[in-house]
């Protein structure tokens, strides 16, 4: 029985490590900075002085990893032997590739972009916001309690 377990496990963990891509933030590489929005207590001018395109990064999600757990055990129910191996290996792949699938369905490619505003006051301001934004590098900017307007 024993035996069994940890070949229903290994096999999870095998198929859950093979479909692996890399994973991460906003963004890649090791010069990524973390971006929040500006604050509601942020007050002030500036100048805008970078916008920058993040793509999103993919990973592998919940549901794959769900699907083939739930896909092995399910397998595992079915044939006698070498053939219950069978099943519960044919099992956690088709519930890891269901689980894959369903997790793309909540992913979006649309890139994120991260917008610097540097302050007169010398300080940074930046955040993210998935819409292209309306202003441009240099452009003069005013921001009043968290909300950012054009001058």
């Amino acid at each position: 029985m024993f035996r069994k377990w940890l070949a229903l496990l290994m096999t999870i963990l095998i198929l859950s490590c093979s479909a692996c891509e890399s994973t991460g933030g906003l963004g890649g590489g090791s010069s990524q900075t973390q971006t929040y929005p500006v604050s509601s207590h942020v007050n002030g001018k500036g100048a805008i002085e970078s916008i920058e395109i993040i793509p999103r990064a993919k990973s592998v999600g919940l549901g794959t990893l769900a699907g083939a757990a739930i896909g092995g055990i399910l397998g595992y129910q079915f044939g006698g032997g070498m053939g219950k191996a069978v099943t519960t290996v044919a099992g956690a792949a088709g519930g890891a590739y269901v689980g894959n699938e369903v997790d793309k369905k909540g992913q979006t490619d649309d890139p994120v972009y991260k917008v610097t505003i540097r302050m007169e006051d010398g300080t940074i301001q930046s955040f993210a916001q998935e819409s292209e934004p309306l202003v441009k590098q240099g452009d003069r900017v005013k921001i009043t309690r968290g909300v950012v307007s054009k001058i």
